[in-house]
């Protein structure tokens, strides 16, 4: 008898500490595509995975449907821009429906972090050559299509542009790999690869 008591006194609590949570943040629904408060005329549209925020900061918003806490972006404001809780290339951001997310190009990216995606991400070299960088962004945006290998790759990295001047609190990510084939980048979003040849042999070798 104990024990059930303890066990729906446990529930109680849990069930209290998720109301008391989700009470304290902003209540988003799901309408037409977006994240959506009406009262406060707020609206979010989901970015792509090329998107992830530099630094996660506090609790922001809760969507019941999806029983998920959304947060601020260090550094931006949160009724402009949330993200989810931090897990790599996969975390989602969420940005004002007032906004347009900048092209790679538009972002001016002063560095490029190459990191490898294990447990935790992390960068084990930083590319600051403006002349590569910029030969990265144009053959990314205007290159001729090159299908992506689908085996065979020798290594595969994460390329995580970031912008000192215009756009610090975000990074743009792109796939570097290894094949056979040659050498690619690649965006997992929009299916677009390109061959760069031996651009990135000094970082990656």
């Amino acid at each position: 008898m104990n024990h059930r008591i303890l066990r729906a006194a446990a529930v109680i609590l849990a069930a209290l500490l998720l109301f008391s949570c989700s009470a304290r943040l902003v209540n988003l629904t799901y309408s037409d595509g977006q994240l959506v408060n009406k009262m406060k005329r707020l609206a979010y549209n989901a970015a792509p995975l090329n998107y992830e925020p530099a630094a996660v900061g506090e609790e922001f918003a809760y969507f019941a449907k999806a029983d998920e806490v959304l947060y601020e972006i260090v550094g931006l404001d949160p009724k402009e821009w949330l993200t989810e809780s931090y897990s790599g290339t996969a975390t989602t951001i969420f940005y004002s429906d007032k906004l347009t997310l900048p092209t790679l190009s538009e972002m001016e990216p002063s560095k490029v972090f190459v990191c490898i995606n294990e447990e935790v991400t992390h960068a084990f070299a930083t590319i600051e050559d403006p002349a590569i960088i910029s030969k990265l962004v144009d053959l990314y945006e205007n290159g001729e299509y090159a299908e992506w290998p689908l085996a065979g790759s020798v290594k595969i990295y994460e390329l995580k542009f970031w912008s000192e001047e215009k756009y610090p609190r975000i990074y743009y990510n792109l796939t570097y790999g290894e094949f056979p084939e040659g050498k690619f980048l690649y965006d997992r979003t929009t299916k677009r690869s390109v061959m760069i040849g031996n651009l990135l042999d000094d970082y990656v070798g």
